[in-house]
């Protein structure tokens, strides 16, 4: 009966352990799979000794006298019974061995869960543009802090050092955070945020990062519609969520301190204010959501509101709409933004823009044996074409005016590895009236982008 017992609570018992397991983690998986292995042999041994030992109570219980035979058999008995004590022995070890490691594990992971990550960007450009002087421009390095001290706690920070040589001296620059915010999970559709926010509008302006993108230079529309890089305080919700098994929908939603006064017909570029600053008592109110499906399409639509003059009486409002689509080597994405800006005396400031771009991957081969891909394990070579377009109709020194600006752009992409980049283009640009961003200089474009 003893044996019965411990053989059957052996047989349930790996099942309980594995029930109280830990969360899954790298680390802990392969100890898991190593320990779960091991006890699968033992349990397996432990059933043939328990089937062999029944058989042989049977034998007994049937013979009448002892003969030789059971004689064999009751020493094969006692065999069994110590071979049991020895499985029961080692299971017992390799359980507190597991526990052990599984409680180091712990430590482990905790430690590189309250540990900040640092990542590096940057971005260094040249141009020659018709009637002006080559330059040399060292455009941007970026710091980028994160953490995620609990599972449900997390943080993000990004500062940007611009053509900073000398901060608030002779050779100008400046240093700016661009996002700093602080994260509580509730669950994967719904998740509080603080602090200072990339405002979700449109695709350019949440993703930012200039090595991410195939050409040089930012689409026209972020820089006088969506005053990319558009931050600002604010508090708000964001979540995603899993459609089927093909489609992930997310979503950022926040109340921001809002744009200032200064939108006129050659932008919004001077309406964003300060970080602790609103000129009135209103707060704006800006969300995106965007469906996805793997990472051959995207579709996302942005909308804002907020009262932007002193008094607090005039409203801005706007939407975009932006996509992805990728099939084969083929890359198109594109953005159009919209915004109204009612005035007292006169009509609205309109603004309206857009930009497509399509990307067409030349593969690997063309890099592989050169000196951009050699050593790399995805080196690529791409063809760009880009064109955008922004018009404006506004008041300009207390005149109403319409000015509008187009721009096409060829170019190349070679990238050895995700983390580096660079890029040559040529630009085409035409201004109609006032030149909202370059006016009508054409010239070559280049840019060495790196994120580590």
């Amino acid at each position: 009966m003893r044996i019965g017992c411990a053989v059957l609570a052996l047989l349930f018992w790996p099942g309980a352990a594995s029930a109280g397991a830990p969360d899954n983690t790298v680390a802990k998986t392969s100890v898991t799979a190593s320990r779960d292995a091991e006890f699968e042999r033992l349990t397996e041994a432990l059933r043939r000794l328990a089937a062999e030992l029944g058989t042989l109570r049977e034998q007994v219980a049937k013979t009448a006298t002892q003969t030789q035979e059971d004689a064999r058999i009751a020493e094969r008995l006692v065999a069994l019974e110590q071979e049991v004590a020895r499985l029961e022995g080692e299971l017992r070890r390799l359980d507190e061995n597991a526990q052990q490691t599984a409680t180091a594990v712990d430590g482990l992971s905790q430690g590189e869960q309250r540990r900040t990550s640092l990542t590096i960007y940057g971005d260094f450009q040249a141009n020659a543009y018709r009637d002006s002087h080559p330059l040399f421009d060292g455009r941007a390095l970026e710091l980028v802090l994160s953490g995620h001290p609990h599972k449900r706690l997390s943080f993000f920070g990004e500062i940007e050092f611009e053509q900073v040589a000398g901060v608030g001296g002779e050779r100008g620059g400046e240093i700016v955070v661009e996002q700093a915010f602080a994260n509580l999970s509730f669950w994967s559709l719904l998740n509080l945020r603080a602090g200072i926010v990339l405002i979700p509008f449109g695709n350019v302006n949440i993703d930012h990062f200039a090595p991410r993108r195939d050409v040089v230079t930012k689409p026209l529309v972020s820089y006088v519609v969506a005053p990319s890089d558009w931050t600002d305080n604010g508090i708000g919700l964001y979540g995603k969520e899993l459609l089927g098994s093909s489609w992930l929908l997310s979503y950022e939603a926040y109340a921001v301190a809002g744009l200032g006064s200064e939108i006129n017909g050659l932008g919004m570029r001077s309406a964003r204010q300060g970080y602790g600053v609103d000129n009135n008592d209103d707060k704006a109110l800006v969300g995106r959501i965007a469906a996805t499906r793997g990472s051959g399409l995207n579709v996302g639509l942005s909308a804002y509101r907020g009262k932007y003059d002193d008094a607090g009486r005039e409203v801005l409002t706007g939407w975009a709409v932006d996509g992805l689509a990728r099939v084969g080597p083929l890359t198109t994405t594109g953005e159009y933004n919209s915004f109204d800006a009612t005035r007292a005396l006169g009509p609205s400031t309109r603004l309206r823009g857009y930009y497509v771009r399509a990307t067409l991957d030349l593969g690997r081969a063309l890099l592989a044996h050169s000196p951009f891909g050699r050593d790399f394990d995805e080196p690529h070579l791409a063809l760009v074409g880009q064109y955008d377009e922004v018009r404006i109709d506004g008041p300009v020194e207390g005149a109403e005016e319409s000015s509008r600006e187009r721009r096409q752009t060829v170019g190349l992409s070679v990238r050895p590895s995700s983390q580096w980049v660079l890029k040559l283009s040529y630009e085409w640009n035409q201004a109609t009236n006032r030149p909202l961003v370059y006016g009508d200089r054409d010239g070559f474009v280049g840019a060495i982008g790196f994120v580590f």
